[in-house]
Formats: structure tokens, sequence, C-alpha cells
């Protein structure tokens, strides 16, 4: 055939080692699904797979110059308990072999991995097995399990190993076009792994791409854990780079220094190997450089030559794409690079082993304190540097907090904001400052008659005091429609969208005859949000838009275009519209970056706003850091029990349960519900917050309370005219009911609903997919299949048309293509139900927060394992199920329902 590319070669390369890593039947199946979906690509792959069968026909394989072996080169041999399949993999160290475990006692595939070289003696063979036990006795979920060591009866050494299906970790992060940020935190993985390994007193010694897979959910897998040990003592103990190349116990291009020179091996050794892998994964480039045509430039490279900084190893022009796969131009990549990154990966790589990170868990440390912005320990402490490093952790900036009569934070700016002019300066200031004088009276009025003699008063009890009084109150039509718009905000935050709407639209419509764009700008972005919950989502975005017309871009009004857009973040996604909703949170916050102003209530708020609008994009990761950023601020500040605090707890809550961690969703939203109770009553508690813990109680099996906590919901909903809440109680209860059996009650509800989403929504809202998935789960559990899996098809079709434009969450998909899968497999269409089940796994993960566990990952493997014994795969069912174990226990608990049944499926004694 013609020779490839590299472009085309890089192309082709996954396939091929998909294809080799398949049995001879399976390739075969596998080759006609791909021939139809990319038929050119197809006959390069067949080309490439016959030049490999006439190679291996030719025994091309026996010329190495250690034949590795020889007696077992034909599938079907056996190795101890283990029969071999097919040959996946060669390199330095050996060949390896897919195998399954043929004894009777369980089903499990395995890689066997046969080393290039012999044993020279008996005590040789002794020191291979002790050294095989210590390490299969390394577990992490990073390390690919050593499960047997032994020897053939020709004395030849192998090694039973985990089988990992995956891709390498360069062309993982390539493939996906991972971004710096994401390419630190999958590094993270495997930085634990060596660190666990460490601690346990095992080096890696050869650390390289190749040795670090990635599965296609996301779970980094390091291999051949220790194996370097074993081939080099036997070997040579005293061996060198040069001695040693073609022996495989290292890889030259990723030794240590120490390595090189036969220097002693220590776990700095492995920071050094991390830190040429992070470099690679950085920039795309070698630290040693791509031009070395020997092996003593090789050795001057590694001893001698320091490596450029990787920021400087980014070249100018886009010639290879580099930049492109970690979605950047070559400019901001070396931005991204250059600073705490440089300084990290050159500590990593110092030629002197004692001048690097003391342990790997020090560079992790400092790897994540960059991804926090903090100062890391490899700078100086400069008081410069740690200036620096505060703006750029505080700088997701700010906006008007919810809290009772922000305005005042309004006469502040216009007196610290410096004007284009001394006059409008000075008429800016007075103006805010009259009106900060006329809410601080009715602070002092409110407050010092709100409860003559002691008595008690709740939240609600104040503000419809505030509401009195104004609407008595004479005075100006400004001061009036700035208290209005005041009062209206508070009543958002008790979700009363009712009283907001009456205030708000009193207020509106006071503005018009006003000239001021200040309060024009407010009373219309905050109406808007408010008819964006009360199903006016069309009014509600040209509100945004108008309010945010009325402001000039000018310094003096930052802190008003800072709030329209954070309001305007909340109109788009309460419709549906989360990339937007995004969109319009990150430029508030570049706005408030370019004020001098600074106000820990703005900064909360626009915490939680973005922290929000993180989560709708599912970006969990994103949004779980700034959760945790609001809270430790509020705690600082001694706000941990204030009204906010239970805002910011039922917002993170709802982000937890979206992220499959009903546990973690109960404890924030207990706290948000302890906040709220005055004494046992629970006036201050809002509808949304009572329907997002009977979601939790749903999923922890709490049925019963569920209910209640749905019942409740919906009542003070329906009472606040909360559309949106309705919604969302009435699908919850559905749920509940369905699962308790009472199916005419669940089909009421969503009869009750369905009128209502097409009233209050735009066409094409996620919750109208969601809604046919409810719709197909009643009639699974009516036994109505053929409709059900119809609805089903009707969901996921929707879902896929709002992930093509950019819109929705992946975890709504990965979740529909579970139900799909269960329905399809009662209908008996096994090789659907195996599709969407392993469809929904990276989609899940891609959901769930940085460490992988997940409730709705559970659910998948659960799914993936039924499918997979339906097709009579009991092994690989069975380690299906072992993973549903994993994500279960961690966010379900050892004793719920669901986590027994799958210990019992996956064969596991219960707990």
């Amino acid at each position: 055939m013609s020779t490839l590319n590299p472009r085309q070669w890089q192309e082709i390369s996954p396939y091929l080692d998909h294809a080799l890593s398949l049995p001879e039947k399976e390739r075969e199946v596998w080759l006609q699904s791909f021939c139809a979906e990319k038929p050119e690509m197809a006959k390069v792959l067949q080309e490439l797979l016959k030049e490999h069968r006439a190679l291996v026909n030719e025994h091309f394989l026996e010329r190495m110059p250690f034949p590795v072996a020889r007696s077992l080169s034909l599938p079907g041999q056996r190795i101890g308990a283990y029969t071999l399949l097919s040959q996946i993999g060669l390199g330095g160290m050996g060949t390896v072999w897919l195998a399954e475990r043929s004894d009777g006692r369980f089903e499990r595939r395995v890689a066997v991995k046969f080393l290039q070289f012999a044993m020279t003696s008996g005590v040789g063979a002794d020191r291979f097995k002790r050294e095989g036990k210590i390490l299969g006795q390394l577990s992490h979920p990073h390390i690919a399990e050593l499960m047997d060591a032994g020897l053939t009866p020709n004395g030849e050494p192998y090694l039973v190993l985990e089988y990992v299906e995956g891709q390498q970790i360069d062309e993982y992060c390539d493939q996906r076009k991972l971004d710096v940020e994401a390419r630190v935190r999958l590094f993270l993985d495997v930085a634990s792994a060596v660190a666990h390994a460490h601690a346990n007193l095992i080096v890696h010694r050869d650390i390289k791409p190749s040795n670090v897979l990635v599965r296609s959910d996301g779970q980094v897998k390091l291999l051949d854990f220790g194996i370097a040990k074993l081939l080099a003592e036997d070997a040579n103990p005293s061996a060198t780079l040069i001695t040693i190349e073609g022996r495989g116990a290292m890889t030259p291009q990723f030794a240590a220094p120490e390595q090189v020179t036969g220097g002693a091996i220590t776990t700095a050794t492995d920071v050094y190997g991390l830190g040429v892998l992070l470099y690679l994964l950085l920039t795309g480039q070698h630290p040693a450089g791509q031009k070395l045509h020997s092996t003593a430039d090789l050795v001057k490279a590694i001893v001698d030559t320091e490596p450029p900084r990787p920021s400087n190893a980014i070249p100018h022009t886009e010639a290879n794409g580099m930049a492109e796969k970690r979605t950047a131009t070559p400019e901001r990549l070396r931005r991204q690079l250059r600073g705490d990154l440089d300084t990290i990966v050159r500590r990593a790589l110092k030629k002197n082993p004692t001048e690097r990170y003391s342990s790997v868990t020090a560079f992790a440390d400092d790897l994540r304190r960059y991804l926090k912005h903090e100062p890391i320990s490899a700078r100086p402490d400069t008081l410069a540097y740690r200036t620096v490093k505060f703006m750029r952790r505080n700088r997701t900036g700010v906006v008007l907090a919810t809290l009772a009569f922000t305005a005042t934070i309004v006469g502040v700016m216009g007196v610290l904001i410096q004007a284009r002019t001394v006059r409008k300066q000075r008429d800016f200031a007075l103006h805010q400052l009259a009106r900060a004088e006329a809410v601080n009276d009715l602070n002092k009025y409110v407050l010092s008659n709100a409860a003559p003699s002691g008595k008690p008063f709740t939240i609600n009890d104040l503000l419809a005091g505030a509401e009195h009084i104004v609407r008595r109150q004479k005075g100006d039509d400004t001061t009036r429609a700035e208290l209005l718009i005041t009062i209206g905000r508070q009543y958002t935050v008790q979700d009363d969208y009712q009283k907001a709407r009456d205030l708000l639209e009193e207020a509106h419509a006071l503005s018009r005859k006003l000239a001021e764009p200040t309060i024009r700008a407010s009373a219309s972005c905050g109406l808007g949000q408010v008819l964006s919950r009360t199903g006016d989502a069309a009014h509600a975005d040209a509100l945004f838009h108008e309010g945010l017309n009325e402001l000039p871009a000018d310094p003096l009004f930052v802190v008003e275009r800072v709030s329209c857009l954070l309001r305007g973040s909340e109109i788009a996604s309460n419709s549906g519209r989360e990339g937007e909703a995004l969109a319009r949170a990150e430029a508030a916050q570049y706005l408030e970056e370019q004020s001098p102003f600074r106000s820990d209530s703005l900064e909360l708020d626009t915490l939680i706003v973005l922290a929000g609008a993180y989560n709708h994009a599912g970006q969990r990761g994103e949004a779980n850091e700034a959760y945790q950023k609001a809270a430790a601020q509020m705690e600082t500040l001694g706000r941990d029990d204030t009204q906010m605090a239970g805002i910011l707890f039922n917002n993170w809550g709802t982000m937890l349960i979206r992220a499959g961690r009903p546990l973690d969703a109960e404890r924030a939203l207990r706290r948000t519900i302890e906040i709220g109770r005055d004494g046992q009553a629970e006036d201050s508690i809002s509808p949304t917050t009572l329907a997002n813990y009977s979601n939790v109680q749903y999923e922890l099996g709490r049925l019963d309370e569920a209910a209640d906590y749905a019942e409740r919901a919906y009542a003070k909903a329906k009472k606040a005219s909360d559309n949106m809440a309705v919604s969302q109680a009435l699908i919850r209860r559905a749920r509940i009911y369905r699962a308790q059996g009472n199916l005419p009650r669940a089909e009421e509800m969503l009869a009750e609903v369905e009128p209502q989403l097409h009233r209050d929504l735009p066409a094409g809202h996620v919750v109208f997919a969601i809604l046919a998935l409810e719709q197909a789960l009643n009639a699974q559990a009516k036994g109505d299949l053929q409709r059900a899996i119809k609805l089903a098809d009707q969901s996921l079709d929707m879902m896929e048309t709002l992930a093509n434009k950019g819109r929705g969450s992946t975890d709504y998909q990965g979740k529909s293509l579970v139900c799909r899968s269960g329905i399809e497999l009662q209908l008996g269409r096994t090789g659907d139900a195996l599709t969407d089940a392993s469809r929904a796994l990276p989609m899940l993960q891609k959901a769930s927060l940085p460490g992988g566990l997940s409730l709705d990952l559970g659910h998948a493997y659960l799914a993936l394992g039924h499918a997979l014994q339906a097709q009579g795969k009991p092994g690989e069912a069975q380690a299906a199920f072992r993973s549903a174990v994993e994500h279960l226990e961690n966010t379900l608990g050892q004793d719920h329902k669901e986590t027994r049944t799958a210990r019992l499926l996956a064969g596991l004694s219960p707990q």
C-alpha cells in the first residue's frame, strides 16, 4: 500500500490499535460496522491488518534478539490458570497477550506480559516471584492491578495484569482537545497513583505515555509498576543507558539523569519521569527536543542540557495544530504556561535529584495550588507574587448582593469611582447619596417599628412592613421606584415571585417616566428575572436587553451593568439557554474586574450566580470550586447563617444532585433548611429548596419522606406563583409515585405539568425531553414497552438536537441513554441496550465532579452489566457490576438497597 503521511497515520493509528486488541471473531464484527461508518478509512485499515497478518505468518516476531514465549506463539495455549487469546502488544520489555481465566473459578480477561529475559539462576527466579508478590499488593484505582507472576516451563518470566482498554494519555488528551487545566487535572490522577506506590516503598522507574492509559470513561490507569526493577536487577545492577538500551529495562527517552549515569534510583527518579510526562502533555514535545540523532545526543540532552521552559517550547506558528489540541492559540498557550507552570515543570526536571520536589505529593500540591490560583511552593514568597495570586483567585468578581437594601453600595460607588469630569462625579455622587439616605431612613423605620414590644417577626413580615411604608410614603418618583426595586428583589430571594412581580411592575412603570438610567435599568432587569420564573420568557429577555441598553459604557455605571448581566444570566438559564447564561455571567465577572470598588457582598453574589451558570453548562468542577470559595468566604465574614448562605447551600446542593452525589447534596440542602427554619416553622424555606430536598430523598430511596417534601414544595410554589418550582415539584411527585407503584397518580402529575410547561417555556427547552423520558418510564412501568421505547427515542432526539446546537448538558443525555438501555433490554434488543449503556459512560463521566464518583455512573455500569450478561458475557458483566459497586458505595452508602444488589451481581459478599 502507499505510505501514510504523519497526519493520516495519526488518524488511523487508534483504530488499528483497537482492531489488533480484538480477538479474530470480534474483530470481523467490528470491522463490518466500521466499514459502514467510515468506508474510506476502513479500506486503509484492512490493508494494514492484511500486512500485519503477513508478518505474523512469516514469524516476524520470532526474530527478536531474545525470543519470547516461542512455545506459546499460538492462541489457545495455557499459562497457569489463563488461556491466551491474541497478541495485543510488542515492546522492548516483551510481548503482551490478551487472555482469559480458564480454571472455572471466575471469568475475567487479563493481559499476560512475557518479559524479554530469561532467569539465569534459582536465586533470580525466587527474587522475581518475591518482587512480583510485593508489586501485586499495590491497590489503587489508578494503578493497573498485578494479579500474578510466574515462570513458564522454559524459565521465561511472565506477569498477569489487569487488562486495560484505553488510549495513551497524550493521545487521549489530544483527541479530545483538552485544555491546559483539564490536562493538569488528569495528570494529578497519575501523580496520586505514583505517590501511593512510593508510600509502599515501590518506585516505577519507567513513567512514559504508553504506560499511562485512559479508559473511555476518563479513568487513568498506570501500567507496569515496578517491572523495570524486575528487569534491571536481573540483567545488570550497574547498567546504564548505553548498556541496557537493547534490553528494555527502561525507555531511554524518558530516563532520568541518574538512570543514564548509573546513579541511585529513588523516588526522585519518578518525580523526573512525571515532569517529562507533564512537559509532553502541556507542550506536545519532549523536553530533550525533537532532533536527537544518536544515543550520544540523547545522553547529553538528559544529563547536561537544560530543557527550554514549556512556554518557550510552543512555536509561534500553528503548523502542527499543537495549540488547537489544547483549545488555544499559540500565543494564548504560551501565556497559560508562562509563570507557575514553567516553574513547576522545571523544578521537577532538575538534573540533580536533590533539587527536585522532595516527593510526588509536593509536586502534586503545587499543581493543585496552580489550579486554585494560590501561591506555589516553588516560587519566591514575595509580596508582589502573593498579591498577584490573591487577585487571580478573587477575579470571579462581584455583583449586587441579594440581601436587604444594598442600594447603600451604589451611593458609595458614586464617591469612589473616578468620573470623566469633576462636575459629573459630583452630581452623580450627590444623586446616589440622596437615594442612599432614603434607603437608610426606611431601614431605620422598619427595623425599629417592625416588632413593637419585642413581638417576634419573620422576614416576610419585615418586607410587608417595608412595602406598606413605601406605598404610603410621600416623595419623588425616583426614590419611590428605587425602594420598590429593592423590596421586590428581596421577595425574589424569598421565592415569592408574585409579590416581587407586583412591586417590580410598579417600579418599572414609574421608571419609564424618569430620566435616571440606573433606575430604568434596574427595574427592567429585575422584572425580567421575575418574569422568567413566572412564565413569560420572551418578555423577560426583551426586558434584559432594554435594561442593559439603558446604561452607558462608563465606569460610573459598572455596578448596574454587572447587576443586569447577572439577572440576564438567570433569565437565560431559566429559558434553557445554558451557554448564553454562562457567557453573561462571565461578562459580568470581567466587567467587575475593571472596577476599583470591591465588596464582599458583591463577590458572594457573583460567585453564586457564576457557579450556577457553570453547573447548568455541565462544568461541574468549576461550579464546585466556585461554591467552595463562596462558602469559605461566607464563613470568614461570619455570614454562614444568613439568608444568602441558605441560597448558596441550596444551589450547591442542586449541583451535587446533578453531579450524582446525593449524600453530599443532602448535607448541603439540610444546611439550607436549618438556616431557613424559624423554630419549627418553615415559612422562610423556599419551595425550590423543598423540591430539591425531596429529590435527594428520592435518590436515597426514602420515598415517604420524599413524597412529603414534594407535596409541601408544590403547595408553597402554587401560593407564591413560582411556575418553575410548581413544574419541578410536579415532575418529582410523578417520579416518587411511580417508585411507590402508584402509576395513576404519576400519570396525573405529568398530565398536569405538560400544558403548564408549554405555556411557560419556549419550544426546545430541555425540560420537554425530560418530560418525554418520564412518560417513557411510566409506560415501561405499565408494561407498554412499545410506547416506552417510542417516547425514549423522542427524548433522546430532543437532547441530541440541543447538544448539536451547543445547548444542554451531557448528564441529561447520559441518564436518558441509561433509561432507554433498560427498556431495550426488556424488548430483547441486547445489542442496542449495550450500545446505549456504553455511550452513556463518557457523557456521565464528563458531567461528574473531579474524582469521577457518581450515582449516575453507577446506574450506567449496572445497565452495562445487565446488557453484557444478556449477551452471554458474564465475565465482562461482572467487571461492569464491580465498577457499579464502587460508584454506588461512595454516593449512596454501603447499606443502600441498590449498593447491596450491585454487590450480589458483582459476586461480592454483602457487607
